[in-house]
C-alpha cells in the first residue's frame, strides 16, 4: 500500500487511517524511523518481551525471573563500573578517598 503524505511546516506528517487500521496503530504507540538510502523506513516497534515471545514461540515470562534477571544485570553493571572508577587515574589532583 502506497500512500502519499506531505511533510506540515513543523516536520510532521499525518499517517493515513487505512494505514493505522492496517497496521493496527494506536495513539501512543511507538513508531521506528530509519533512513536507508533514501528512505525513510517507519515500523511500527514492538515490546521486546512481545518481540521474544514470537521468536520463541510458546515460552512465557515469569515477573519474578525477569525482576531477578534485571536485578542481576543492574549488580553486575555497578561492578564493572566501580572496576573501571577504580582503574581510573584521580583527575586534577584530586584523591580517590583510598589511603596510601
Amino acid at each position: 500500500m502506497a500512500v502519499r503524505v506531505k511533510v506540515d511546516e513543523r516536520g510532521r506528517i499525518t499517517l493515513p487511517k487505512e494505514i493505522r487500521v492496517a497496521l493496527n496503530i494506536m495513539p501512543g504507540d511507538e513508531l521506528s524511523v530509519n533512513v536507508v538510502g533514501n528512505k525513510i523506513i517507519i515500523e511500527k516497534s514492538m515490546n521486546p518481551f512481545e518481540k521474544l515471545s514470537r521468536l520463541l514461540g510458546n515460552i512465557s515470562f515469569d515477573r519474578h525471573l525477569r525482576i531477578e534477571a534485571e536485578r542481576e544485570a543492574l549488580r553486575s553493571t555497578r561492578e564493572r563500573l566501580d572496576k573501571r572508577a577504580k582503574e581510573m587515574p584521580p583527575r586534577n589532583g584530586l584523591s580517590t578517598g583510598a589511603q596510601p
